[in-house]
């Protein structure tokens, strides 16, 4: 399994590294998110912390599934236009796709930390009033 100190130090290097995004959050779950995120504004990743699935039906030959959510997430408003909307969907899904790029470079080599990742394991969607009135994309990982 991916350990956590590790996965936070990547994605502490996607916020270095993809400009617009201002920071990140490693949460559990969605009150921890929530929690997190409370006075913020900016455009954020949430990453929730991987989970893995074992599989195999003799100990010696058990296998994790990786399973890994990533929001990138900007505060929604009350008084939003449908342009402003439409322009805060624009700059996070350039986000999530620069983080996409990032996360399939690092397995080319075959010795990163998504090595087992295929691209057809990788979705992305649309998020809308999550955790409190965040909009943005997801995108779920299995490796």
């Amino acid at each position: 399994m991916i350990g956590i100190r590790e996965f936070n130090s990547i994605c502490k290097k996607w916020v270095d590294d993809i400009e617009g995004l201002d920071g990140h959050y490693l949460v559990a779950q969605d009150n921890h998110a929530v929690n997190s995120l409370r006075d913020d504004r900016s455009i954020r990743l949430v990453a929730v912390i991987p989970s893995a699935t074992a599989s195999g039906s003799d100990p010696s030959s058990i296998k994790d599934e990786h399973s890994i959510l990533l929001f990138v997430i900007n505060k929604g408003w009350t008084d939003q236009t449908t342009a402003e909307e439409l322009d805060q969907y624009e700059k996070t899904q350039q986000i999530i796709l620069e983080v996409r790029q990032n996360i399939l470079e690092s397995f080319e080599d075959g010795c990163g930390p998504f090595w087992r990742l295929s691209s057809d394991n990788i979705s992305i969607d649309p998020e809308f009033n999550i955790f409190g009135g965040w909009n943005g994309w997801s995108m779920s990982l299995l490796f």
